[in-house]
C-alpha cells in the first residue's frame, strides 16, 4: 500500500491538471456588454418635442442634453441595461435585435433610440 501511494497522488495531480485545461478552453470569453450601449442616442418624445439626447459614456455616466445625471447601475445584461436615479426611478436601455429603446420611469413610456454618429 505505501508503495502505491506515490503513484496514486501523481495520477490524481495529472488528471487534475488535464481536467482544468480542458475546461478552460470550453469557457466562452467574457464579453464587457456596457460597450454596446455607450453612445450618444436621440428620442422623441412625439413630434410636438424636440428630440432629446441621452448619452451614455465609457466611464459608466448618464447625460441627459449633456447634463450629467446622478445614478447607478442596477442590472446589465446582453441585453438591458438598467440605471437607477437619484429619486429612485428606473432608466431602462434595451436592445431587441438592432433596435434600441429608452423607458423612463418617470414617465412611464418606452421611446425607441436612434444612434447619433459621433
Amino acid at each position: 500500500m505505501k508503495k502505491r501511494f506515490p503513484i496514486l497522488v501523481g495520477i490524481s495531480i495529472v488528471t487534475g491538471i488535464i481536467g482544468s485545461l480542458a475546461v478552460r478552453r470550453k469557457q466562452p470569453p467574457v464579453r464587457n456588454y456596457y460597450e454596446d450601449y455607450v453612445g450618444k442616442w436621440r428620442y422623441q418624445k412625439d413630434r410636438h418635442h424636440p428630440a432629446v439626447i441621452v448619452s451614455v459614456t465609457p466611464d459608466y455616466q448618464v447625460l441627459f442634453q449633456d447634463r450629467p445625471e446622478m445614478v447607478s447601475i442596477v442590472e446589465l445584461t446582453p441585453n438591458r441595461l438598467v440605471f437607477l436615479d437619484k429619486m429612485g426611478y428606473h432608466i431602462i436601455f434595451e436592445k431587441c435585435g438592432d433596435n434600441m429603446t429608452f423607458y423612463d420611469e418617470t414617465e412611464g413610456h418606452s421611446y425607441p433610440l436612434e444612434f447619433l454618429a459621433e
